[in-house]
């Protein structure tokens, strides 16, 4: 069991309740923004948005390497990985310093199961 998803449905309605936007506008201005975020990553580049920080990262290349199969003890031979970009999402520390913002391990683990 994981933890709960917020679909984009209940993100437009709870935005367009709270601002008094219609709801075609606030998912124009999300598309919009979802479009600005992949343009600045896929130009290197950091986003700051709503206290989330949005970022690429290099992962490095491996080598080919020698390893021990942990069961039967015989020497193999570990394939190379190429280099690879991933894209990381943290909360910025104005965020994380906010005890209303932030769940307790408690209640994390709670709502994992």
């Amino acid at each position: 069991m994981g933890l709960q998803l917020v679909k984009q449905t209940e993100l437009v309605e709870n935005i367009s309740e709270e601002t008094g936007f219609s709801k075609g506008e606030v998912r124009h201005f999300l598309s919009a923004l979802e479009d600005e975020v992949r343009i600045a990553i896929s130009d290197c580049k950091k986003v700051k948005v709503a206290g989330v920080q949005i970022e690429p990262k290099l992962k490095k290349a491996t080598k080919k390497r020698m390893g021990r199969n942990p069961a039967t003890g015989e020497d193999v031979q570990i394939a190379a990985k190429p280099a690879s970009v991933k894209i990381t999402a943290r909360v910025l520390a104005s965020l994380g310093k906010d005890e209303n913002v932030v769940p307790s391990v408690a209640k994390l683990r709670k709502k994992l199961g």
